[in-house]
């Protein structure tokens, strides 16, 4: 009996094929009882899943195969004439019997075996004596079949069984595009045979932007969407204007205002612009976990269909016009075919999982489905606004829905009974009925095996058999087929979380992560640190190392399963090419830098993603349970203790298996019951209640020196310590102490030390700074002789223009270096200026103090163009004399006049960048002269 319990269970795990393929080797001769191995010489197994088509397909393949034998057509033209079904399911069921009876004789390791002249020209002959619909593109996919081609298509010995299933639904697909009439199948069609219309498509089940669906939900009333100055979205509600100040919960800077007055860089922004991308976005097949649909109002074994029916859809295109389908995917793959042949794998493992049945079931499940969408429409079924080419996120998202309502919905309702009979028919096919692997698996042993008890309430057929595999994906399937979104409605919504959620646990080591390295980077000038790799190549002792390693190997793997949701579902809006591909070790390391833009937006949008997982579960644990929510914790605090965690195989299938109950039926076969409400009440009790919510503030954050808000910085400062600028000659004189890059950079790194801590606690103005960085902030060892030498004429009120003075120098000795100081700027600022335009500034450089206009202008790229939002509050087509005037004014100092009578109104605020640099250059002419 064991013997017989590990062949039922290959079969249950890789299907019919493999456990026939590998009974004919002797390496696994010992798997099998003796009797079967006698049983089983010269007797053929070919499971033929093209059953679930009835008798009417059973009948037109039997002929098929007497007319491949004697090489006549009247039993097959009889036959067709015998079906009752329709045209197109009669041009199916022969495209299938075709493949059945001739492709799969070229799987034959004995040449002699496969197919003969006379006999191809036989069924050629039946196709050119029949008018099948569609009959040019059904004659050439016939002839195709007839001749083992494509390639991709074929059928090969030594063939992995697996890729024979995947072929056969690819066949079966096939049938039913080409012969189909169906409206609802006209986008699956186009994807096959027009895949060049679909470029821009919404193509089924991809991932959508669900923040632009937030702005839409009229629950929130009249709120008006806002960004922070760093581009966080958050609402002002009643007349939609801001009447208070506050904080963003993202970043911490002021947002809101006063008397309908938003604070600098508070601005509205369009919530409603989708972020949902057309074409294929899923990416490389092996980082696909455990499929849901939180945003589709569909099961997931619905959601998993589809995207399989997509994918195939996909596969036939891809044989036709590989170039077209290459396009569809987005980021490119070099080889299309593959990668969907990966995807069409993937989702029959997930969907293995998710039905809880054998492979062989879930094949059957899917054969299924295909001779739904072969049925006969009914009236007003297909009433609903797509389009052929799914131009639209909605007319996609409607078109899901007509498919799970009208065709999986209905199959999955009676699946049990569909399957049992589809098995049964499958058994009594007499061309495999007599099989002893296929008795083995599917009938009773003791009735064929002379060697097994026959009398035993142990040994028997019942105990000895494969019960349904209990994972979460089974369970979640099962709740979906009892409605328990109503009645387990924290059990459901765990469930559809479930791929995702289990990633929460992760959250304190990232943090920590996140921590050490800012603590390790903070208040840098820069890092100059290429990949990740590099990075730990650097960390001493091995201890701290292997740590680093261990955390940020959990960072790339949370990030490469949650990249796709990020970009779409995000709360921090995430530039797209961010989120395109997986990250590894030769990744850029800055992506590990928490930050409030550039690459570090992905570690800190991925932190507030995984909190927003966890206290989305725990919002909903408190709305239908009796749960309160009794405090919230810092992310700064966080423990293992307070977040969901749990392993599912070893956690959650105890849980499902404690509250599962069988009964034996008349028949022998067990029948299992779930009480999901216990279960529900079994996981909120241990997994999820007591869990407190998680605050985004205090997140960690790195900010370099350049990168700080210095705006604010110096409003603080100039409150605390009476400001001053420094005299020409004082200018010139720290100038020339400071030849070399690094002096300047040294010196401004000592300056800005200074700048933060006066601008918290202040000092007396007249301390001279050598003195006040020496005692007071006992730096003397950052203090080298030729800096204190620069510095000994400043005092602290000289702190801000001494800033002003060396920012710039270092900008001015990075384009000396051929680097460029600005590259964090827009390049919208960066239009170069025509040569009558450098001629009028050189004029107006000539007549004016232009070491006064660099550092003011410098001053203003610092201050006000590295924002996120500049182009918002500094129109690019602004005049650059206006816009400079204005801000030097703002600053409350006397502006340039020349600036107001000579300075050419022509160039345009788009072109600051280039101007700067042409006064630079002119500057250093005037030197060497």
């Amino acid at each position: 009996w064991f013997r017989a319990y590990l062949v039922r269970k290959l079969n249950n795990r890789f299907g019919m094929e493999f456990v026939h393929q590998i009974s004919k080797s002797d390496k696994f001769s010992w798997v099998f009882p003796e009797e079967i191995l006698q049983q089983q010489r010269d007797q053929s197994c070919q499971i033929d899943r093209f059953l679930v088509h009835g008798d009417d397909y059973r009948l037109l393949r039997d002929e098929l195969a007497k007319a491949v034998i004697e090489c006549k057509t009247e039993g097959v033209l009889e036959a067709l004439h015998k079906c009752k079904c329709r045209e197109e399911q009669k041009s199916v069921y022969f495209l299938l019997a075709v493949f059945r009876e001739v492709t799969v004789l070229y799987g034959s390791k004995n040449t002699a075996a496969h197919p003969k002249p006379e006999q191809l020209d036989t069924v050629a002959k039946i196709m050119q004596d029949t008018k099948f619909p569609g009959s040019d593109a059904f004659k050439v996919f016939a002839t195709g079949l007839l001749n083992n081609l494509p390639p991709e298509l074929g059928v090969r010995p030594e063939q992995p069984s697996f890729m024979l299933i995947v072929i056969e639904m690819l066949i079966h697909t096939a049938g039913v595009l080409l012969c189909g009439t169906s409206h609802i199948l006209t986008p699956l069609k186009n994807l096959a045979f027009s895949p060049a219309n679909m470029e821009n498509s919404y193509l089924p089940t991809m991932p959508e932007d669900m923040l632009a669906e937030a702005a839409k939900w009229q629950a929130l009333g009249n709120l008006r969407w806002y960004v922070c100055p760093n581009g966080h979205p958050c609402t002002v509600g009643e007349c939609g204007q801001p009447m208070e100040r506050s904080r963003c919960v993202d970043c911490g800077v002021d947002i809101g205002g006063l008397n309908h007055a938003p604070v600098q860089g508070f601005t509205i922004t369009d919530a409603a612009q989708d972020r949902t991308r057309s074409g294929h976005i899923l990416g490389d097949a092996r980082m696909r976990e455990a499929a849901v649909a939180p945003d589709r109002q569909m099961s997931s074994v619905s959601f998993l269909l589809i995207r399989l029916l997509t994918h195939m859809a996909m596969m036939l295109g891809g044989l036709r016009d590989p170039q077209a389908v290459g396009n569809i995917i987005k980021p490119s793959t070099p080889n299309c075919l593959e990668f969907l042949l990966a995807h069409i794998c993937k989702d029959i493992d997930q969907l293995t999982r998710t039905l809880g049945k054998s492979i062989n079931e879930t094949t059957n499940v899917v054969h299924l489905i295909l001779r739904r969408l072969l049925q006969p429409q009914q009236p007003n079924q297909w009433l609903v606004h797509f389009d052929p080419a799914l131009t639209t996120k909605q007319k996609r998202n409607n078109w899901e829905m007509a498919v799970v309502n009208s065709i999986i919905t209905g199959e999955l309702k009676d699946l049990d009974r569909n399957l049992m009979h589809v098995n049964m028919q499958i058994t009594q096919d007499q061309r495999i009925s007599t099989n002893p692997v296929v008795k083995i698996v599917y009938g009773d042993p003791k009735t064929f095996l002379s060697n097994l008890p026959q009398q035993s309430a142990l040994h028997c057929n019942t105990v000895w058999s494969c019960r349904e595999r209990i994972s979460l994906e089974y369970l979640a399937h099962l709740v979906e087929q009892k409605e328990g979104k109503d009645t387990v409605p924290v059990l459901w919504k765990f469930l559809q979380k479930d791929s995702e959620l289990r990633f929460v646990q992760f959250l304190p080591e990232l943090l920590a992560l996140q921590r050490d390295l800012v603590k390790r980077f903070q208040n840098v000038s820069d890092v100059k640190i290429g990949r990740i790799a590099d990075f730990l190549l650097d960390i001493k002792p091995d201890s701290v190392k292997q740590t680093f390693q261990n955390r940020i190997q959990l960072f790339l793997r949370c990030w490469n399963h949650l990249r796709t949701s990020l970009a779409t579902n995000g709360e921090i809006k995430i530039p797209q090419d961010y989120c395109a591909e997986d990250l590894g070790f030769n990744s850029d390391f800055s992506i590990l830098l928490p930050r409030r833009h550039g690459l570090g937006l992905c570690s800190t949008a991925l932190i507030s993603y995984l909190i927003s997982l966890h206290n989305d579960m725990v919002y909903a644990v408190e709305k239908y349970t009796t749960t309160f929510i009794k405090y919230s914790i810092n992310p700064s605090d966080l423990a293992e203790l307070h977040v969901i965690k749990y392993d599912a195989e070893q956690d959650m299938v105890p849980v499902i298996l404690s509250n599962c109950q069988y009964s034996l039926e008349s028949k022998g076969e067990t029948l299992q019951d779930f009480n999901l409400e216990k279960i529900e009440q079994q996981i909120c009790s241990r997994f999820l209640q007591g869990k407190p919510l998680i605050t985004l503030t205090g997140i960690p954050t790195l900010v370099y020196r350049q990168d700080r808000n210095y705006e604010n910085m110096f409003k603080d400062l100039k409150a605390k310590v009476d400001q001053e600028s420094l005299p020409n000659s004082v200018l010139s004189l720290i100038s020339g102490e400071l030849h070399s890059y690094s002096d300047v950079c040294e010196s401004l790194s000592v300056v800005e030390v200074t700048l933060g801590f006066l601008a918290m606690a202040g000092g007396d103005s007249n301390i001279p700074l050598v003195e006040y960085v020496k005692k007071d902030l006992r730096m003397e060892d950052q203090v080298t002789q030729h800096i204190e030498k620069a510095l000994s004429r400043c005092s602290l009120k000289h702190s801000i223009a001494l800033w002003q003075l060396l920012s710039s120098r270092k900008s001015e000795s990075m384009l000396r270096l051929k680097r460029d100081p600005f590259d964090d700027i827009s390049p919208n600022y960066k239009k170069e200026l025509k040569p009558e335009q450098q001629r009028s500034l050189n004029t107006f450089l000539s007549q004016t103090g232009f070491d006064t206009f660099i550092l003011e202008l410098h001053e203003m790229f610092i201050m006000k163009l590295k924002n996120i939002q500049s182009i918002k509050d500094f129109n690019p087509c602004w005049s650059l004399r206006e816009t400079l005037f204005s801000y030097i004014e703002g600053k409350g100092v006397d502006v340039l006049p020349e600036l107001v009578d000579t300075f050419p109104e022509e160039i345009l605020l788009s072109q600051c960048i280039p101007a700067w640099k042409v006064a630079v250059a002119f500057k250093q002419d005037r030197l060497q002269r």
